[in-house]
């Protein structure tokens, strides 16, 4: 378990695109970094503390999705739709990644 959550910090190497691009949707992948954290945890509660951190992630990516579609909707401004997938992009990532971090500090207790 904690050698796949390790590899997932290689996908903040994505970020490298805003160099390229110069778009800053790019730079939501540097969420990415705080996996390297994960890899000396060897607590057999990861796995668990893992899928609380995701129940999270989504239920952000449910309500505030949501707002921002409806928001859209009826402002009818379409040009907003891009950002609001980069703010559900790396607000859940970000959540996901307070929250394990939460969990696990919580847990050692």
């Amino acid at each position: 378990m904690k050698n796949a959550m390790w590899y997932l910090g290689f996908l903040s190497l994505l970020s490298l695109l805003f160099l390229v691009e110069g778009k800053p949707a790019f730079l939501c992948s540097l969420g990415f970094l705080s996996y390297f954290s994960l890899y000396r945890e060897n607590d057999e509660m990861l796995e668990m503390f893992v899928g609380k951190a995701a129940r999270n992630a989504f239920m952000y990516t449910m309500f505030s999705g949501a707002a921002f579609l409806a928001y859209i909707y009826l402002t009818g401004n379409t040009g907003l739709l891009g950002a609001a997938l980069a703010l559900l992009y790396g607000g859940s990532l970000l959540v996901c990644i307070l929250s394990l971090f939460y969990y696990i500090r919580m847990g050692n207790r």
